[in-house]
């Protein structure tokens, strides 16, 4: 019987996710769901020193934005006696739990004197202070520094204070299959005896995520490569422990634009940022998806549906080589999404951003400018700046830019704009094809080119150059709006 796909994500709550964490939880969300699989959600906090307050509360919150559904993870107990609590949290438990590190610490203990039982592991007393001073001196002798492994036979006993460090083999070559880069071995390991059960009792990470691994029976581990170098470690104390490895997959880095890992100075690069910043979550996760993974040779489709993702992907598909993160290219894929978005469903997420700015939504103007704004926007917080002008009372307008309309002088646009009141003002219908048709007319009358003299209305309606259409606007705003602006930018001249 082939074994059950189980994959999971497992952050530190040392701060806010990150777009290469996500892509690689997506990654595993979608290979577990291919499979008809599990997903789970494991919280690894046993970094004492940089847990962020209300870091838990922010990955739920942000794994709900972008619609990744667990099936196993913390449960609501298990979140409030961590301390990570907030009003609502819910979470949904599971058979493997607790699924909260620092609520496993019996576990580590007991796993880390099994070691030591066997003979991998060691005790070890070292204080901070001869642990210095051996480092000092390996560096004098040029020497990579390092735990040089002076406990290894002196049989600390468990009464004293000590850590439990791995029993590195020396001169062990070791192999693991890696499901994107193929066969990788070590032959010589650079790393020491690592640690791993701190003196407080905490785990470290390389201890902690085999035993976690194990104990919820995960099949595919998929993490970063930036791991790779201590891939090593997590092998051996599998082997050790005579336990079955799982499927290793380490995916390759996000770059920024420059070529170098994608990080703070390429702007705010958390799951926060952008879900501020306008971008959908669908639109996020295609294009996360297409950093490091590929359809196949020769194809060419960009934008999936969330099922297609599911049905496609595949491990194959994921190139060893660094994804290159481009925010252009985001853009215009979140441009892409927001104008297939249904137009009550692109309202409803609109509005939280017009709202968000200090406007007070006119519903009527709002339900007539949504179709035309839907096409001219590429993130969601493009909205307050292009239809502000339809919630602005008094409306607030780019006269020096009125003044300097290119082909034009203050007494021409005076006439324009006089021009414009008497042609709509006589119009029998107020709507987009008769607008259209009077302001296609009204350049010729005047004996100007048309768009000086439809910038000129524009600024008068809107307040600004870059708006929807102008027909579409005056149409959102009503006859009476839309002339009685013209007059007050007429008189504003004078």
């Amino acid at each position: 019987m082939e074994k059950p796909v189980r994959t999971r994500f497992a952050p530190s709550p040392t701060g806010f996710l990150h777009v290469g964490g996500v892509r690689t939880y997506y990654f595993a969300w979608l290979l577990a769901r291919k499979h008809k699989g599990q997903f789970l959600l494991r919280i690894e906090d046993t970094d004492r020193e940089r847990l962020v307050p209300d870091a838990v509360q922010a990955i739920f919150r942000d794994m709900e934005w972008l619609d990744i559904t667990i099936d196993e993870g913390p449960s609501t107990e298990e979140i409030t006696k961590a301390g990570y609590g907030w009003e609502g949290a819910k979470g949904p438990g599971g058979p493997y739990g607790p699924y909260i590190q620092s609520l496993r610490k019996d576990r580590y203990k007991e796993i880390a004197e099994e070691l030591v039982l066997k003979g991998h592991a060691y005790r070890c007393n070292c204080t901070a202070e001869e642990l210095d001073k051996e480092r000092q001196e390996q560096m004098a002798r040029k020497e990579p520094p390092g735990y040089s492994g002076r406990c290894r036979e002196r049989n600390v006993p468990a009464s004293e204070k000590h850590v439990i460090r791995l029993k590195v083999p020396r001169d062990k070559t070791i192999v693991m299959e890696d499901a994107i880069r193929g066969p990788i071995q070590w032959s010589d390991v650079a790393l020491r005896d690592s640690v791993l059960l701190k003196s407080d009792g905490f785990p470290t990470y390389h201890l902690a995520v085999v035993v976690d691994d194990y104990d919820m029976k995960i099949s595919h581990v998929l993490r970063g490569e930036e791991w790779l170098s201590t891939a090593p470690l997590h092998v051996l104390t599998y082997e050790a422990l005579g336990w079955e490895k799982p499927i290793f997959a380490h995916l390759p880095s996000v770059l920024g634009s420059d070529g170098k890992k994608l990080s703070k100075r390429h702007g705010s690069a958390d799951i926060k940022s952008f879900r501020d910043a306008g971008f959908l979550p669908e639109a996020l996760l295609n294009y996360l998806l297409l950093v490091g993974w590929a359809p196949g040779d020769g194809e060419e489709q960009e934008i999936f549906t969330r099922e297609e993702m599911i049905q496609r992907f595949s491990l194959d598909g994921v190139s060893p080589g660094a994804g290159i993160f481009s925010d252009q290219k985001l853009r215009w894929m979140n441009g892409m999404y927001i104008r297939h978005l249904p137009l009550a469903e692109y309202g409803k997420r609109l509005r939280h951003f017009i709202e968000t700015a200090g406007f007070t939504v006119d519903d009527a103007r709002y339900d007539a400018i949504l179709p035309s704004a839907q096409t001219r926007m590429e993130v969601l917080t493009d909205g307050p700046g292009l239809l502000g002008f339809l919630f602005q009372e008094p409306l607030v307008r780019d006269l020096e830019s009125l003044k300097k309309v290119k082909g034009t002088d203050v007494p021409t646009v005076k006439k324009i704009l006089l021009a414009a009141q008497d042609t709509l003002n006589t119009l029998p219908s107020f709507d987009i094809p008769s607008i259209e048709g009077a302001m296609k007319e009204l350049p010729e009358k005047l004996g100007l080119k048309t768009g000086p003299v439809l910038e000129s209305i524009r600024i008068a309606v809107t307040g600004k150059k870059g708006t929807p259409p102008l027909a579409d606007s005056m149409v959102a705003l009503g006859k009476e709006t839309s002339l009685r602006r013209i007059g007050e930018t007429e008189e504003a001249l004078n």
